[in-house]
């Protein structure tokens, strides 16, 4: 019994690498199939080195400026935090059924900032969900963690802030999602996780979006224009016993934005990209409104904190495989709209901004080494008694290698 148990171990072992093997020649991608499932891995190595000009309050990458940052010390740090490894999961088909299954788990080293032992975070799940296309109705169902509907586009800085605070408001969280594809055109719409500050929402936030998505024959086969219109809604009313407004009005301010996102390849060699957004209380969608939450100084218990920003960049590919790219991330809180600090208390921004270049060397097809400058710059809102604060101002230089496996 021994000896058959055995025989059959090795043969499916046998199996599982005969068909990983066959599928790194045909696709020259490494494919494990289980049970009918293929199972591809992706993900990339990272090093971060980082230089700054001044405090930063002792993380690994800033995102807004401590006030007077710049009368502090410079700081040198090194992490591999982003190091990410994902899997690609599809099938198995039932024939006659008209519909695909597939999904995809995500994961990295960056759910903090803080500066651990052995130079990472927490294990970080990224994306985590399973999908049904059906194909006969151009109708795809989503369920689990991935990418917001808005803010659809990732600033391509290698700060691992990405533009938060500075423009970029598209993050990720659970979701169940519904996209309907019309022609060149997709329309979704989904309910996802509110992350309500300090207590559980009573219902969930509702994203929608529609997206074009055609050929830019005039900049190439492989390159698309991109136009993205998407927006969201959150009552963020706690699910915790409270007395209800006399008045009627609601007692505490709504989450809401509009974001308008586009990729425009110019020509061949230069592509054009960036968002643009106006909402309240952002908090939880990547840190908009530049982290601050609840009712703006002054107004009624449903006045939230608005803000317009949004982020732009060129990328420009140049000779012997380096590449270009340059951009702006900016977010202001209307000044009718600011939440002001007490005198005893750490004050609140208004502003920032993030002016940012880097430089990339594509070493080989799957590896490259980035240089990035970037100078940084919040600014406060005077304090309820009136007082002024001063803005807070960095220098920030970068050295990345990314070596990706996918």
């Amino acid at each position: 019994m021994k000896t058959c148990l055995l025989q059959r171990l090795i043969k499916l072992s046998v199996a599982v690498s005969f068909a990983a093997v066959s599928s790194v020649s045909a696709q020259e991608v490494p494919v494990l199939n289980v049970g009918g499932t293929k199972i591809s891995l992706y993900g990339f190595l990272q090093a971060n080195t980082v230089y700054e000009s001044g405090a930063n309050g002792g993380v690994f990458w800033t995102e807004k400026v401590p006030s007077k940052a710049e009368d502090g010390e410079g700081n040198f740090a090194f992490n591999v935090n982003q190091t990410r490894i994902g899997f690609n999961l599809s099938g198995p088909q039932t024939e006659g059924s008209g519909a695909d299954v597939s999904g995809k788990f995500e994961s990295d080293f960056a759910n903090n900032n803080n500066r651990n032992n052995n130079g990472v975070g927490s294990f970080r799940i990224r994306q985590s969900y399973g999908q049904v296309k059906f194909k006969d109705l151009g109708l795809t169902m989503l369920l689990g963690q991935t990418n917001d509907l808005i803010g659809s586009m990732t600033a391509p800085t290698l700060n691992q802030a990405a533009l938060k605070h500075s423009g970029s408001i598209g993050t990720r969280r659970p979701q169940v999602r519904l996209t309907q594809a019309l022609g060149p055109v997709e329309i979704a719409v989904a309910a996802t996780d509110d992350r309500a500050s300090g207590a559980n929402s009573v219902l969930p936030a509702f994203q929608g979006s529609a997206k074009l998505k055609i050929p830019a024959a005039w900049a190439g086969e492989k390159q698309n224009l991109e136009l993205v219109l998407s927006g969201h809604y959150a009552k963020e009313e706690p699910a915790l016993p409270g007395e209800e407004p006399e008045d009627g009005k609601p007692k505490y301010p709504s989450s809401w934005s509009g974001v308008t996102s586009l990729a425009l390849p110019v020509i061949s060699i230069i592509g054009l990209a960036g968002e643009v957004f106006y909402g309240q209380n952002l908090n939880n969608y990547s840190n908009g409104s530049i982290g601050l939450s609840g009712t703006a100084t002054g107004g009624e218990p449903e006045d939230g904190i608005q803000s317009l920003g949004g982020w732009g960049a060129v990328t420009i590919k140049l000779p012997a495989n380096l590449s270009l790219i340059g951009g702006l991330g900016i977010e202001a809180i209307d000044e009718n709209r600011e939440k002001k600090s007490a005198p005893d208390k750490d004050p609140n921004p208004n502003k920032n901004m993030t002016i940012f270049g880097n430089l990339r060397y594509n070493v080989s097809p799957s590896a490259f080494i980035g240089l990035e400058y970037a100078y940084m710059k919040t600014d406060y809102a005077s304090l309820e008694d009136g007082t002024k604060v001063d803005s807070g101002k960095l220098n920030r230089i970068e050295l990345v290698l990314n070596y990706a496996f996918k």
